[in-house]
């Protein structure tokens, strides 16, 4: 990331303070009224209209400041223009193409994107998401194989739903319950179903 990216992104965090904090204190406001009141619906309508002013503030952010090549790389923009491809420089051979957003920047890196040689008839590529333990590694495998999921959100469910748990921070872990895994489930947190749906 160039200086003047990082230039670009301490901009849009001034831009966006203001409105978060907006945000937070009509949380806090709404919480303390009661449902339907006109304090209520107040705080709601404002914390909505705070939203929307850090949504225009990052939507004109992304427009303007297109992501850069990295030097010594490919740096081929992809065809929405979010992420430029960050292998070595290559070939025609070689082609690019987009890939679905939960995987378009795994560990927050640039986006390193690649298709093979064609496939021969009557057969697809898919893009699909398994899981495995954030500790120990263990793969959800209720069929005795991976289990193939269409995204990053269905993987949860599914993984959840069998009794795993969610993290607070988007991993999960599997039903172990020895040392390692209690001491991530009580640092880190986990999602309470309960409570996000109260």
């Amino acid at each position: 990331m160039t200086s003047n990216r990082h230039l670009a992104l301490m901009t849009l965090m001034n831009e966006i303070t203001a409105p978060a904090k907006t945000y937070d204190h009509c949380v806090r406001r709404a919480a303390a009224a009661l449902t339907d009141s006109p304090e209520y619906n107040a705080a709601v309508e404002r914390g909505n209209a705070a939203l929307d002013d850090i949504e225009q503030a990052v939507r004109l952010w992304v427009e303007t400041n297109a992501p850069q090549p990295l030097a010594g790389r490919c740096g081929v923009a992809s065809p929405d223009g979010r992420f430029v491809c960050a292998l070595e420089p290559h070939g025609d051979d070689e082609l690019h193409a987009d890939r679905p957003g939960g995987d378009a920047m795994p560990n927050g890196r640039r986006m390193v994107w690649q298709t093979p040689a064609e496939l021969p008839d009557g057969f697809e590529r898919h893009a699909c998401v398994t899981v495995k333990c954030a500790v120990c590694g263990y793969r959800y495998d209720e069929t005795e194989y991976d289990h193939h999921f269409p995204s990053v959100g269905d993987a949860v469910d599914g993984a959840v739903g069998s009794g795993w748990d969610e993290l607070k921070d988007g991993r999960v872990l599997c039903e172990a319950t020895d040392e390692k895994h209690e001491e991530l489930r009580r640092t880190v947190g986990v999602v309470d179903l309960d409570e996000d749906a109260a």
